[in-house]
C-alpha cells in the first residue's frame, strides 16, 4: 500500500471552506456556518490544513493516513478515529490510494451546544490529555456510531420539499448530537491511543480547574477577574495558562460558553429574555440585547424565531 502526499498549507476554517465550496462540486453531505459533514476523498485534495480552526472528528473506513500533528507523527488506519480540536497544526499529510473516511467538523460553539454537560469530557481528552486517536472496539458506543452514520446520510438526501428539508435537518442535528455523546462515552472509557501523554503539571491542572468551574457555573458571563479569584490566581496567570493549553484566552473561553448557553436557552426553553439575561449573568436586558447582537448578529427575539 503506497501513500500519496497531500498539499496542505492553508487553514481549515468552516467560513473559508463555505466560500470556497460554493463554486465547486466537491459535495459535502452537509454544510452550514457551524457544521460540515464529508466523506468525499476529493475534499482532501483541496489545499486545506496547517492549522485547524474547527473541531474535527474523522473516522478512517479504509486505508491509511499519516501526518505530523503539532510536529508529532501520527498514523491512522481503518477502524480508528482522529480527534482534533482547533489550534492543532497538521503537516506532511499522506494518504494511501485506498483511503476512505467520514468526517464531521464543528465550531466550538456548536460542539458546546450539542454536548452541554458532556463538554468537560471533550475538553479533558482534547486539551488536557491531548489524545488524538481512538481505536475502534466492540462496545455499545462504537456499534451505535456505526449504525448512526448511515442514518445521517439517509436524512441528508436531497429534498425537493422545503418543509421536508427542514424536518430532515432537525433530525440530522439530533442524530449528530447523539453521535457526539456516543464519542464522549468512548473517550470516557479511555479506549484511546495517545500521541504523547503530557506529564501532569500545575498549568494543566489549573487550566482544567478553570474549565470545570466555567462549565459548572450557571452564570457564565463573568469577568476573567472573577474566575481567577475563585481559583486563587491572577487574571494574567489564568489567561497565560489558557493560551498555553488551548491557544485561546480565558475571555474567549468565557465568551464561547456564554454564547452557547444563550443559544440553548433561546432555542430550547420558554424562558423570557429577562429570565435568560439573569440566568446567564447580565445586569439588564439592554446589555444582554447588545451582547447577543454583537455575537449572534441579531436581537434575542430575532434569534429565537429564526
Amino acid at each position: 500500500m503506497t501513500l500519496q502526499e497531500l498539499q496542505v498549507n492553508a487553514p481549515i476554517d468552516l467560513k473559508n471552506f463555505i466560500e470556497d465550496s460554493k463554486d465547486t462540486k466537491l459535495g459535502p453531505l452537509y454544510l452550514d456556518e457551524d457544521i460540515i459533514v464529508v466523506d468525499n476523498i476529493k475534499l482532501l485534495e483541496a489545499p486545506y490544513a496547517t492549522q485547524i480552526k474547527t473541531n474535527i472528528i474523522a473516522y478512517c473506513k479504509n486505508g491509511k493516513m499519516t501526518a505530523d500533528c503539532n510536529s508529532e507523527p501520527i498514523a491512522i488506519h481503518a477502524g480508528q478515529a482522529f480527534i482534533c480540536p482547533p489550534g492543532v497544526s497538521l503537516s506532511n499529510v499522506m494518504i494511501s490510494t485506498d483511503f476512505e473516511y467520514q468526517a464531521i467538523g464543528l465550531t466550538t460553539q456548536a460542539l458546546q451546544l450539542y454536548l452541554r454537560e458532556y463538554m468537560s469530557i471533550w475538553n479533558q481528552f482534547a486539551y488536557i490529555e491531548k489524545l488524538r486517536i481512538l481505536d475502534k472496539n466492540d462496545d455499545v458506543s462504537t456499534q451505535f456510531y456505526d449504525l448512526i452514520y448511515p442514518l445521517i446520510k439517509l436524512v441528508l438526501q436531497p429534498q425537493d420539499d422545503p418543509e421536508n428539508k427542514r424536518y430532515c435537518i432537525d433530525i440530522f442535528k439530533s442524530l449528530l448530537q447523539a453521535a457526539l455523546i456516543a464519542i464522549c462515552c468512548i473517550l470516557r472509557q479511555n479506549g484511546a491511543t495517545e500521541i504523547k501523554k503530557p506529564k501532569v503539571n500545575q498549568n494543566l491542572t489549573r487550566f482544567n480547574q478553570f474549565l470545570d468551574l466555567l462549565q459548572n457555573s450557571e452564570k457564565k458571563h463573568r469577568t476573567v477577574e472573577y474566575y481567577a479569584s475563585q481559583l486563587c490566581m491572577s487574571p494574567k496567570y489564568l489567561t497565560v495558562i489558557c493560551k498555553k493549553n488551548s491557544k485561546k484566552t480565558a475571555n474567549e473561553w468565557i465568551t464561547e460558553y456564554t454564547v452557547a448557553d444563550i443559544i440553548h436557552y433561546l432555542q430550547n426553553t420558554n424562558m423570557t429574555i429577562k429570565e435568560i439575561a439573569d440566568k446567564v449573568g447580565f445586569p439588564n436586558t439592554s446589555f444582554f440585547g447588545k451582547y447577543v447582537k454583537d455575537h449572534l448578529g441579531c436581537t434575542p427575539i430575532e434569534y429565537r424565531y429564526k
